[in-house]
């Protein structure tokens, strides 16, 4: 796979840094990783998943990070005065 990496400047900052790559992993300033990127396997399958994704935790295993990420949820503010709830988070729409 090829990455390219884009300066803190932004396009047209600098040129970008193109790599070769099997496994791309982008962590916050932090350390934790928020998105993976990889090439495995004989038939070179490629995998990409990212903080949030239900495959997540499964793909930095398999990429030998045993690292736990922990998702918190978004506090938001609250609905104004008068709002109705039209739906659930549970709700999904049918076909």
């Amino acid at each position: 796979m090829i990455v390219e990496i884009i300066p803190a400047s932004g396009v047209g900052g600098g040129a970008p840094v193109v790599l070769r790559a099997n496994q791309v992993v982008i962590r916050r300033d932090d350390g934790t990783p928020i998105s993976l990127a990889a090439v495995y396997g004989s038939e070179g399958s490629e995998a990409v998943s990212c903080v949030g994704c239900k495959d997540f935790l499964t793909l930095l295993r398999n990429l030998g990070i045993h690292t736990t990420v922990i998702v918190d949820r978004l506090k938001l503010p609250k609905p104004p005065p008068g709002a109705v709830l039209v739906a659930g988070p549970d709700y999904k729409e049918s076909d």
